[in-house]
């Protein structure tokens, strides 16, 4: 759309709305109805358009207002500036997962991704088949940076994130169990303190945000030798359980999930370990956000409930407190 120097920049944008009204009802009055403005103020609006564009634009006529050829040639430029303008004012109120070919994205350590990832593309496939799920491991130091820069929609885990412009949710709460290998030759079922102290132990080094109380019992509490197997993350570290005679503690939830795959026994801890309280995290930004908060709500129904199945309705969860400082 050519018009003269410096006039675009300071071209008023509610006046191309007068214009587009104008063309489209041939007359100042009805024109000004359709946008509550009155007959004199709709006058005023066509003279700066006229000015702007160096053309007369509509003509009065036997048959109303009618457009000049300029008019006639600006008319769809115009109504595609104004249909753009719409569309990015525009707040989304819906979000159809059905229809919706989004991919979400979340942080987990890799136990939290395996723990999710299951039951999450189970209710996906049955419920939303395009959506599509982006699990990306949680760094040590904290996803702090990944949720403000929207590398991820959610973190889940057992993270230090309590400052603004953060919104949390809590998931659950879990304390540790230990996993051994079903043929083990000299445990069965039961573990005692002095059993469990003199050991071998798998271990992951280093452990993730969340786990501080293991890591510093296993440090105090476990002499240097026995830890047999030292692993970068979980998932490397149950490769190793069904051929060897070392302990591996991990929470309750991950391991009871671990065990049913292994065919390992889960026992009991005879010994005083400060559990966890695993949430999920959010960046101010994605809080009303339609499509993030049907997410952050389906998480929660399959974290926070485990008894929840693919096919019940997950019902709408409400959000966390706002920010905290």
């Amino acid at each position: 759309m050519a018009v003269p120097n410096g006039l675009a920049a300071s071209l008023d944008l509610r006046l191309l709305v007068v214009f587009d009204a104008v063309m489209r009802k041939a007359s100042l009055t009805v024109a000004g109805d359709s946008l509550g403005m009155s007959q004199p103020l709709v006058s005023q609006s066509l003279a700066r358009l006229r000015q702007y564009f160096g053309d007369p634009l509509f003509v009065r006529t036997s048959g109303g207002m009618s457009p000049t050829p300029r008019a006639r040639e600006l008319a769809p430029k115009i109504e595609g500036m104004i249909q753009l303008m719409q569309e990015a004012l525009e707040v989304t109120a819906h979000f159809d997962p059905a229809t919706s070919s989004r991919t979400f994205s979340f942080a987990a350590t890799d136990f939290g991704a395996a723990c999710l990832l299951p039951k999450l593309l189970r209710h996906l496939t049955q419920h939303a088949p395009r959506i599509r799920v982006r699990a990306t491991n949680a760094p040590r130091h904290g996803v702090d940076e990944m949720l403000e820069q929207g590398e991820v929609d959610i973190a889940v885990g057992s993270f230090a994130v309590s400052r603004q412009p953060f919104y949390q949710r809590r998931l659950y709460y879990s304390d540790y169990v230990c996993l051994v290998r079903r043929e083990h030759p000299t445990i069965r079922g039961h573990l005692t303190r002095n059993t469990y102290l003199s050991a071998v132990h798998a271990v992951v080094a280093p452990l993730p945000s969340g786990y501080e109380a293991l890591e510093h019992f296993l440090l105090e509490n476990i002499p240097a030798a026995n830890f047999a197997v030292i692993v970068p993350n979980f998932l490397t570290a149950i490769t190793t359980l069904p051929s060897s005679d070392a302990l591996f503690t991990v929470s309750r939830r991950a391991g009871e999930q671990i065990a049913e795959l292994l065919g390992a026994q889960v026992l009991e801890l005879p010994v005083d370990i400060p559990g966890f309280t695993v949430r999920q995290f959010w960046h101010e930004r994605f809080h009303k956000d339609p499509a993030n908060k049907w997410f952050r709500d389906l998480v929660y129904e399959l974290l926070a409930n485990p008894g929840y199945l693919p096919g019940d309705d997950p019902g709408v969860a409400s959000d966390s407190s706002p920010p905290t400082a």
